[in-house]
């Protein structure tokens, strides 16, 4: 028999690939367009070269170096012996980097296939997104706060000194590479024009990503009373985790770190009755913050979802790991009254490192400008590429809305940090619970009608089709069309615990003294991040593996998904999810626990971590049944992309599978670092499952390591 491939992924890339195809190392794919370096680097580098030695401008030190093929390792070798200093990759087949101008001149005769070389320039420095907010009749009034990035610490020190010169503004400094400066955007220009500095954009706004239902209702609602749980209160139950707990799986040995507005009391001592068993410890870390007392209540909420014990529920209200260890990272800040987390990743993710966390979730993020792949995006890449056993997960955002009224929701809607390509970025779908919190139709919420008022969403309810998705649940795909989210979880009136502080909020409404309702991708994030525990167990103690990847875990709650194509309103007009996974609605599916703790022994399962380079192969096999399907999930943590550039994938890998007959099916994916493919009613026989190194620019030691999946069912 034929196999039936599911392509949604396809048609993003498809038409992707349409608008920028072209000849390797032909064009400098950059935000600010797509640069054919050939035709001005003879003349920028000579003028650069002059300069230098004339003394009539400072030593330029940063340039970039474009080849005619993909780059190999050999050619990485010659850069390197010469005296240039790699910095980081950018599409097509070039890098930038850290030289002098005489040992660059010398590249394209003295090192293989360089077809441009030219200084990086100022104007490829700047974020497209300040041509919307400058005036040019008054651009000096127009103050923005600015972050400024460098490209390695070296740099920094210096710019830091020269941004104080030239601006006269106050800087604070929020990473080992990155600047806020808060000045008239008259100085961008010159700022761009510091050697070292790699991308300015607008300071992101980062905000928690609970929905905002109601206006005021919301924090009067009565508590539920007399109320008979149902099991969906907790949004535990359309996740099957009540599966793997009979199975043992609880997340026990596991350590999840949540950074978010705090903890309840912010102390050990008397914290909520759901944390006293198995909180290690707590940290301040907001800007100015000086304690990790949860003052708002969504970081209570967020905790209860990972790992809550249900102790103040007679176990009714229990997180997905609720065997597991917390680390609580506290955001908020008490100079400002809200959440602000900055821009120091090593700080919100490395603090909870060394007490072992290896799970690391955030319900918080900026919508400002949807779908860009960021400093921060960045960041959160490169704390991953460092640390490959720390899964990290963001909320996909909570700007859902159909605004073209389809009757279906808006593409490009999701926030940052949650573009980045590593991170498991979570979507909201609706929980299944027909009493409490908010049970009004979508056009009588906040804006209803303006958001939501074409059927079939106007008359939707938040939380009656566990088959169906939040509309407020940002969609992708991102700017470079990557598929995000690449998963979903319940996101609607979900029942977690309550911060016991009296300046906390009651969310969606009260459920009890111990309890309230909330909702927002805020919500579905956590509740996947106790999925991510359980799943890690899972792999320790039933696989064997010591120590997964964090790709590895990735990888498995995507390859155990249920996808929920066509959504709760069925086929036709208004189709909530127009075709099967992946696509930019669900990604891969809802998060199935158990189906994640039932893998069986045929299911083969590889953490690569050696991995493979360009141009080379690793291959697996398995015999299919007659008329068997074959799923095969294959994902890596790739090497963080530049802010600068307009594709944000480096390392670029494929799978494909070879049939009895020889046949080859791959997606030939250039954008996405997860691929899947399922193939259906096969014939008998041995099929092969190659993994692929396409173009490995920024590999550890020449190689991306890689987790891949391959079952049948």
């Amino acid at each position: 028999m034929h196999l039936g491939i599911k392509t949604t992924a396809l048609l993003f890339i498809t038409a992707f690939l349409a608008t920028t195809s072209s000849f390797a190392g032909e064009i400098l794919r950059l935000k600010t367009g797509n640069i054919q370096i050939q035709n001005l680097s003879e003349e920028l580098l000579n003028e650069t070269f002059s300069a230098q030695n004339s003394n009539q401008s400072p030593t330029q030190k940063y340039f970039v170096i474009q080849f005619n093929k993909t780059i190999s390792t050999e050619i990485q070798k010659q850069l390197e012996s010469s005296g240039m200093k790699i910095i980081q990759y950018l599409p097509d087949d070039a890098y930038i980097v850290h030289s002098d101008a005489t040992t660059v001149g010398l590249a394209k005769s003295s090192i293989n296939d360089v077809v441009a070389v030219t200084p990086f320039l100022p104007e490829w420095k700047i974020s497209p997104e300040f041509n919307r907010s400058i005036s040019k009749k008054n651009i000096a009034q127009n103050r923005e706060r600015i972050l400024v990035s460098a490209f390695d610490e070296r740099s920094s020190r210096q710019i830091e000194h020269e941004l104080s010169i030239r601006t006269g503004a106050r800087i604070t400094r929020t990473g080992q590479r990155d600047f806020v400066i808060e000045t008239s955007l008259n100085f961008i220009g010159q700022i761009a024009d510091l050697d070292g500095v790699e991308w300015i954009e607008k300071m992101p706004i980062y905000t928690s990503f609970d929905f905002v239902a109601e206006e005021s209702e919301t924090s009067n609602a009565p508590a539920t009373i007399n109320y008979e749980y149902t099991g969906h209160e907790s949004g535990t139950r359309l996740m099957a985790f009540e599966a793997a707990w009979k199975r043992g799986f609880t997340g026990e040995g596991q350590v999840v770190a949540v950074a978010d507005t705090g903890l309840d009391s912010g102390k050990l001592a008397t914290i909520h009755p759901d944390f006293s068993s198995n909180l290690i410890k707590g940290y301040p870390i907001g800007l100015g913050g000086s304690t990790w007392e949860d003052t708002m209540g969504h970081g209570t909420h967020v905790c209860g979802s990972v790992l809550g014990t249900g102790a103040a529920s007679e176990a009714h209200l229990k997180g997905g790991a609720h065997g597991a260890k917390l680390v609580v990272l506290g955001l908020w800040s008490d100079l400002l009254d809200n959440l602000a987390p900055g821009t120091d990743f090593e700080k919100i993710v490395g603090t909870a490192y060394p007490d072992g966390a290896r799970i690391h979730t955030n319900s918080w993020g900026s919508a400002a400008n949807p779908g860009a792949y960021d400093t921060m995006a960045s960041r959160v890449d490169e704390y991953m590429w460092k640390h490959p056993d720390m899964l990290i997960l963001f909320a996909a955002g909570n700007s859902g809305e159909d605004l073209n009224g389809d009757g279906r929701i808006d593409e490009k809607s999701v926030g940052s940090p949650a573009t980045a390509k590593n991170v498991l970025t979570v979507g909201a779908s609706e929980n299944e619970l027909a009493v409490g919190g908010i049970q009004k139709q979508l056009h009588e919420l906040r804006e209803g009608e303006k958001k939501w008022g074409v059927e079939p969403l106007r008359s939707d309810h938040l939380s009656d089709k566990g088959n169906g998705l939040a509309a407020f649940s940002s969609r992708g795909p991102t700017s470079d069309g990557r598929i995000k989210p690449e998963i979903v979880a319940p996101g609607t009136n979900i029942v977690s615990t309550r911060s016991h502080n009296p300046k906390s909020s009651k969310l969606w409404g009260e459920f009890n003294t111990d309890y309230v309702y909330a909702g927002g991708t805020s919500m579905a994030t956590p509740l996947t991040a106790g999925a991510a525990a359980v799943t890690r167990e899972f792999l320790i103690k039933a696989r064997k593996f010591e120590s997964p990847s964090a790709a590895l875990v990735k990888a498995t709650l995507i390859h155990t998904a249920k996808d929920l194509y066509p959504g709760q309103y069925g086929t036709g007009t208004g189709q909530e999810i127009p075709t099967p996974r992946p696509n930019i609605h669900e990604g891969y599916g809802l998060v199935n626990m158990d189906y994640v703790t039932r893998l069986s022994q045929e299911t083969l399962i590889f953490d690569e971590k050696q991995g493979v380079g360009t141009a080379e192969e690793k291959t697996t096999s398995m015999n299919i049944k007659e008329g068997a399907s074959l799923r095969i999930t294959m994902t890596y943590a790739d090497a963080p992309s530049s802010a600068s550039a307009a594709k944000a994938l480096v390392n670029d890998l494929d799978v494909k599978v070879i049939f009895p007959s020889g046949e080859v099916q791959e997606l030939k994916d250039r954008v996405n670092n997860t691929e899947m493919l399922e193939l259906n009613h096969l014939s008998r026989g041995e099929y092969r499952v190659v993994v692929s190194g396409i173009n490995v620019p920024s590999g550890k030691s020449g190689k991306q390591p890689y987790a891949l999946l391959v079952s049948q069912n």
